[in-house]
C-alpha cells in the first residue's frame, strides 16, 4: 500500500470516529440520561489532557510563548469552541446525531468557513466555490424538508446545529491565523482542555450538572477517546495528502453518522437514537451537500496554496 492510500484510509477512519462519537453522545444523553454539561465538558477536557501528555514539551512552549495578547485571543477562541461544542451536543439530543451531522459539520460548517474566509482572510470566491455554496444550501434544505407537509422544519435542534456550525467555523478562522506561528497539535491540545474546562466551570457555577453513577463516569471517561483519536487521525493526513483532500474526505462524517446509527440499532434495537424522518431523503441531502463541499475544494488558488504549505 502506497503512502497516499494509507493516509486517505486514516482520514476516512477519522470521519468514522467522529460519526461514532456523535452516536455515542446521543446514547449518553438519551439512553443513559447523562448531563449535557458533563457530556460536553469532561470528554473534551480529558481529550485535551491526553494530547497535552503526548506533546507536553511543545504544549508548554506554546503556553509560555502566547503572552497576554495571545492568551486573550486563545480564550476568545476557546469560548467559541466551548459554546459550539455545547450546542452541537445539545442539538444531537434534540434531533439525533444523523440529522445534526448532515446539517452541521457535513455541510453548513464548510459553507460558513468559506464565507468567513472571504471576509477575514481576504479569500475571493471562485465560480466553483459559489456552485459549492448553492449545493450545500440545497443539501441542507433537503435534510430539513418535512415529507408529510412538504415544508421546512426548523426547530430548536436544527437552529442549534446551524449556530454551532457558525461558531465552530469562526473557531476555524481563528485557528488558521494561530497556525501561522504555532504548531497544530499543541494548539489543539490547549483548545480541547480550555474549552472543556469552560463548560465544566459554567455547569458547576450555575448548578446545572447532575452527577452520574459509577457507570455514567465510566461512560464519560470512555467518550474521551473520541476527541483525542479523531483529532490525531485527522491531523495525520494534513501533511501527507493536503488539507483540501483531508477536509473533503472528512465531510463524509455526515453520511457515516447515519450509518453508525443504523448499525447500533441493528444490534441494540431499544437504543434511543433519533433517525431523520426520512433516512433516504436525508442521505440524499447529505450527498448533495458533500458534492458542494467537493466543489468548494476545486478552487485552483486554494489548491496552489495547499501545495505551497505541504
Amino acid at each position: 500500500m502506497d503512502t497516499r492510500t494509507r493516509y486517505i484510509i486514516i482520514v476516512i477512519f477519522s470521519a468514522l470516529i467522529v460519526a461514532f462519537q456523535s452516536v455515542a453522545v446521543e446514547g449518553a444523553l438519551n439512553t443513559i440520561e447523562l448531563s449535557i454539561f458533563l457530556v460536553a465538558a469532561l470528554p473534551t477536557l480529558l481529550g485535551g489532557l491526553i494530547l497535552i501528555g503526548i506533546v507536553s514539551g511543545p504544549t508548554t512552549h506554546l503556553a509560555k510563548g502566547l503572552r497576554l495578547r495571545g492568551w486573550v485571543y486563545m480564550i476568545l477562541l476557546c469560548l467559541l469552541i466551548a459554546l459550539g461544542v455545547f450546542l452541537w451536543f445539545d442539538s444531537i439530543g434534540r434531533i439525533g446525531a444523523g440529522k445534526e451531522a448532515l446539517i452541521g459539520g457535513g455541510s453548513s460548517e464548510v459553507l460558513f468557513v468559506v464565507i468567513l474566509s472571504a471576509f477575514f482572510l481576504g479569500e475571493r470566491l471562485s465560480r466553483w466555490e459559489f456552485l459549492g455554496i448553492v449545493l450545500i444550501l440545497a443539501g441542507v434544505i433537503i435534510v430539513l424538508i418535512n415529507t408529510n407537509s412538504l415544508s421546512l422544519t426548523i426547530g430548536i435542534g436544527e437552529a442549534e446545529a446551524i449556530v454551532s456550525s457558525f461558531l465552530l467555523a469562526m473557531g476555524v478562522i481563528m485557528v488558521t491565523k494561530l497556525l501561522r506561528i504555532h504548531a497544530l497539535t499543541p494548539l489543539s491540545a490547549l483548545e480541547l482542555f480550555i474549552s472543556g474546562m469552560m463548560i465544566m466551570i459554567l455547569g458547576i457555577a450555575f448548578n446545572l450538572i447532575s452527577w452520574p453513577s459509577l457507570f455514567g463516569w465510566l461512560v464519560l471517561v470512555g467518550l474521551a477517546f473520541f476527541p483525542m483519536a479523531g483529532l490525531l487521525t485527522y491531523n495525520a493526513g494534513l501533511p501527507k495528502i493536503g488539507a483540501s483532500i483531508t477536509s473533503v474526505l472528512f465531510a463524509l462524517c455526515g453520511i457515516f453518522t447515519i450509518c453508525a446509527q443504523l448499525i447500533v440499532l441493528l444490534f441494540i434495537p431499544d437504543a434511543e437514537l433519533i433517525l431523520p424522518q426520512n433516512v433516504y431523503l436525508a442521505v440524499f441531502g447529505g450527498l448533495v451537500a458533500f458534492v458542494g463541499v467537493y466543489m468548494l475544494k476545486l478552487n485552483p488558488s486554494a489548491k496552489a496554496a495547499t501545495r505551497d504549505t505541504e
